[in-house]
């Protein structure tokens, strides 16, 4: 094997030891008209056990934090009742992936939102910021018509 070959073997191991991703999903794309709960799950998976693992989701307006869990709650957390950005950090990183739920409340009659967010990993020095597709909720009136919140 030659020297650019095993060096290039190398780089692409080394790649692959910290490969990071992590995705936010909701338990409903609707909204009802009455308002209610929706559940966020938060999963980042990754190789070994990173250093630091932090969680940030933004909240549309008006909402907020009902319960959290799952299998890996965070040990830092906001309370109950919290809006706006909520942030999580593990104290103890879980090995291979972290996975945890949080439970939220919309008020009645909400239009289509999303809830962002980002996961922050800190493995073999390095601190890697990761992005998750926004999850994207549409908001209905009593009759079933679409709502937008313009």
């Amino acid at each position: 094997m030659s020297p650019k070959s095993f060096l290039l073997i190398l780089s692409l191991a080394g790649a692959s030891a910290f490969a990071q991703s992590a995705s936010l999903s909701s338990d409903t794309t609707v909204l009802a008209p009455s308002g209610g709960n929706v559940t966020l799950r938060a999963v980042a998976d990754y190789e070994g056990e990173p250093g630091a693992l932090g969680w940030s989701i933004k909240l549309p307006a008006d909402w907020s934090l009902v319960a959290i869990n799952g299998p890996h709650v965070p040990e830092i957390k906001p309370e109950a009742g919290a809006g706006g950005e909520l942030e999580f950090a593990f104290t103890n990183v879980p090995a291979a992936k972290a996975e945890f739920s949080v439970i939220v409340s919309y008020p009645a009659n909400s239009g289509s939102v999303a809830a962002t967010s980002t996961a922050l990993v800190r493995s073999g020095g390095k601190l890697t910021t990761l992005a998750p597709a926004p999850v994207q909720m549409r908001g209905v009136d009593s009759g079933g018509e679409r709502r937008s919140r313009n």
